[in-house]
Formats: C-alpha cells, sequence, structure tokens
C-alpha cells in the first residue's frame, strides 16, 4: 500500500539546494542550463534555413534529420515533447499526402486552404 509523500521542510529544501550546488561547483553535476528564447530561436533558425537550404537537393538532410529526432523503442523508455511534434509533423505530411491523392482521385485539381485546414491540420494539431 503506498502512502502518501511526505513534502519536504524548508529545512530539507535548503539542505538539498546545498548540496546540489556543492556538486555543481566540484563538476560531479552540470551546471544549470539557461532557458531557450523560443521566439529568438525560431526566428533564427527559420531564416537560416530559408537562406541556405536548396530545396529538392537538401531534402535528405532534412529526412535525416527527422528520422534522428524520432523516438526508438530499443533505446528510450519516455517519449519527449520534441519528439511529438516531430512525429504529428510526419503524420501530418502523411494526412495531407492522402488529402491530395483523395482529390486527384475525385479528378479535383483544385482545393480551398480552409478545406485542408479543417479536414487535415486542425485533426492532427488537436491530438
Amino acid at each position: 500500500m503506498a502512502g502518501k509523500k511526505k513534502r519536504l521542510t524548508n529545512k530539507e529544501k535548503k539542505f538539498r539546494a546545498e548540496v546540489r550546488e556543492d556538486l555543481r561547483q566540484r563538476g560531479i553535476i552540470p551546471p544549470v542550463k539557461t532557458r531557450l528564447n523560443r521566439k529568438k530561436f525560431a526566428q533564427e533558425v527559420q531564416k537560416e534555413f530559408y537562406e541556405s537550404f536548396n530545396g529538392y537537393s537538401d531534402i535528405r538532410y532534412l529526412y535525416e534529420a527527422i528520422a534522428l529526432m524520432i523516438p526508438s523503442s530499443e533505446y528510450e523508455t519516455q517519449i519527449t515533447s520534441e519528439q511529438i511534434g516531430v512525429l504529428k509533423t510526419l503524420k501530418l505530411a502523411l494526412e495531407i499526402k492522402k488529402f491530395m491523392e483523395d482529390k486527384r482521385a475525385q479528378g479535383e485539381t483544385e482545393y480551398k486552404v480552409g478545406d485542408l485546414y479543417e479536414q487535415v491540420v486542425k485533426p492532427v494539431l488537436n491530438l
């Protein structure tokens, strides 16, 4: 039977913080990682991508990067939120492909962006 988890007292919290700081100073555990400025990172990566990525000739690098981000059941036990984002991107690509193939099979060559969003994008984003 599992009991309730006991909350740490302020004294215990302070002691643990001191131990962590001592271990960091001695190099046993890594220093505190600075938070990523997501907006700035997104802007920088998008700018660099659009400036230096050469379309179809560089697709193999994009594919390799995606493959490296996909969780491997052999080695990983937890799936990170980053990996979920990559998996949603893959799912979105598959659903767009199905949507386009269905349109072609129906003899249609055009579609509304709103239809694509409602039928394909929105359901994947809401997973």
